[in-house]
């Protein structure tokens, strides 16, 4: 029996998983809206608007390449996947200016979050396309999760052992933020998983823990984007507060290990789950 081609093209899901992947920007951007009110919570605001801007980027750069180059070779498919990512940093440029209007270094954050598009669009360009989809699928699942987590925070926050003191206070969201990160990491790699068998593709087993661990690939790209682009904004809050810049600077290796903790979470329980199969088969 021969097997099906690993690059065979697949419009339909990959159009559900970019139009999750654009509601998952606009949520996110929505909840920016109206809540950054200087440099200090914009530079805190940054790296998760980044994250689901290279997500829909991706689910986006896909689309253009599996339509127009999917046979294609390398240099026109990484044409096409940053064509596809380009109107989602633009998108996600309009909606941070929109909450990020005035003051010091907007310009810096509407050009960081602009080139994101692109960059998150490259990813696309890799092959198998299936694989970039599945990522990208994965992605939108643990920014999900994230959204959820962040908007119940309080709430889970008493639940990790929270007792209104600062040091318990401070255990309660480290437990939280690495329990979160584990159950995101899990649910990636599942989610990877179960996207790539859906497709019936004669996929080789790496590729499934490629698609699992791309949704920490790119938060940690979102994290060194962020960092990169927000030296300006982190060195003008500087200026104003030393206890606000501390903040931010110690909000980087938290966002590192959280990306970290999804890469090898979502990589390592995809590529369980494709063992367990390949043993049965």
């Amino acid at each position: 029996m021969t097997e099906k081609p690993v690059e065979t093209w697949r419009p339909t899901r990959a159009v559900f998983v970019a139009g999750f992947a654009l509601v998952l920007l606009f949520l996110t951007l929505f909840s920016a809206y109206g809540h950054v009110p200087g440099p200090a919570v914009a530079a805190l605001v940054l790296p998760g608007v980044l994250t689901p801007t290279l997500i829909a980027a991706a689910a986006l750069g896909v689309l253009s390449v599996g339509r127009f180059a999917p046979e294609a070779k390398i240099q026109k498919r990484l044409l096409y996947a940053v064509i596809g990512g380009l109107p989602i940093g633009l998108l996600a440029m309009g909606g941070m200016l929109a909450a990020y209007h005035s003051g010091p270094s907007v310009t810096y954050v509407a050009v960081t979050v602009a080139i994101a598009g692109p960059l998150g669009g490259l990813v696309a360009g890799a092959r198998p396309i299936s694989t970039i989809a599945a990522g990208a699928a994965a992605g939108v699942l643990a920014s999900a999760i994230g959204l959820l987590v962040a908007y119940f925070q309080n709430d889970l926050v008493d639940l990790f052992g929270n007792q209104e003191t600062v040091g318990s206070m401070a255990d309660a969201s480290y437990r939280l933020q690495l329990t979160s990160s584990i159950v995101s990491g899990i649910a990636a790699g599942a989610m990877a998983f179960g996207y790539l068998r859906r497709t019936g593709l004669a996929l080789p087993w790496p590729a499934y823990p490629l698609a699992g661990g791309i949704p920490g690939l790119l938060t940690l790209g979102a994290a060194l984007i962020g960092w990169i682009g927000g030296l300006p904004l982190s060195h003008a809050v500087a200026k104003e507060s030393e206890f606000d810049a501390a903040i931010i600077a110690n909000r980087l290796p938290e966002q590192v290990n959280h990306g970290l903790i999804l890469l090898f979470a979502g990589a390592f329980v995809a590529m369980i789950l494709v063992g367990r199969t390949l043993k049965r088969d």
